[in-house]
């Protein structure tokens, strides 16, 4: 079980990380990028997209 929840926290932060490469080539656009890193994958990975929401909320609050 342990091993299982490892492999699935990998591959949901890789989509993660995949993801936000995603938003960082359309916010390129707007002028909107998120940090491409471990914690921030590992984030949205955990998350999903709750976690995307999550760190676009607070780039916005912390960063304006």
């Amino acid at each position: 079980l342990p091993l299982r929840f490892a492999f699935n926290l990998l591959i949901n932060a890789v989509l993660g990380g995949v993801a936000l490469a995603a938003i960082n080539l359309v916010g390129r656009l707007f002028g909107f990028m998120l940090p491409l890193n471990p914690f921030t994958a590992l984030l949205v990975g955990i998350l999903g997209v709750p976690g995307v929401i999550l760190l676009i909320i607070l780039r916005y609050f912390v960063f304006h």
